[in-house]
């Protein structure tokens, strides 16, 4: 089940438990709902959501404030090269993240061996929370709900100004699909 424990270099900061527990987060968000995570962006937004509700997330995810919001390099590192769970998920060419049919063997064998923990549960009625939530959402729609939402990761954005001229389309949008109500998108 374990890969080989050569760690990627560009990690190194963080220790190999750490590393091993992203790769678990991943695969957890990725088996929750049976899809996949419609890009990149969408994965890092969303475990920088959970991070912000879960404090055990955000112990061990840190988010940077990058180009396109809340940033995490780990988590872009072990999406391209785990070190633990190799072979367990994958990017397509559109970006979109999946689990293999090996890392779908992983989150199941994992969610047996957690399943009289309720804290585990708890977790895993987060993540599909968020994933129902903002898998439905356009990368632009996701941007600017976090802009909107965490003003702080706007710092080195080179999007927010483009999105902030679409405010009123992207609200609307938003509007419809539940994620805001009327009082927030004016």
């Amino acid at each position: 089940m374990l890969g080989s424990k050569n760690l990627n270099p560009s990690l190194r900061t963080l220790c190999a438990d750490e590393i091993e527990a992203i790769e678990r987060y991943l695969i957890l968000l990725l088996g929750v709902v049976d899809r996949p995570v419609p890009s990149r962006e969408h994965l890092q937004k969303e475990l920088f959501i959970l991070s912000r509700a879960n404090p055990r997330i955000s112990e061990i995810l840190k988010f940077d404030r990058h180009y396109k919001g809340p940033y995490s390099l780990e988590i872009d590192e072990i999406i391209k090269s785990p070190s633990y769970y190799i072979g367990a998920f994958s990017v397509d060419k559109k970006g979109s993240c999946y689990l293999t049919e090996e890392g779908r063997k992983i989150y199941e064998s994992l969610v047996r061996s957690h399943e009289k923990d309720e804290r585990f549960k708890a977790l895993l009625a987060a993540m599909k929370m968020v994933r129902e939530l903002y898998d439905k959402l356009s990368v632009d729609e996701l941007l600017f709900l976090i802009y909107v939402s965490y003003p702080e990761y706007r710092e080195r954005s080179i999007f927010f100004e483009k999105l902030l001229s679409r405010k009123k389309e992207l609200a609307e949008s938003l509007l419809k699909k539940g994620l805001i109500t009327g009082r927030k998108s004016s």
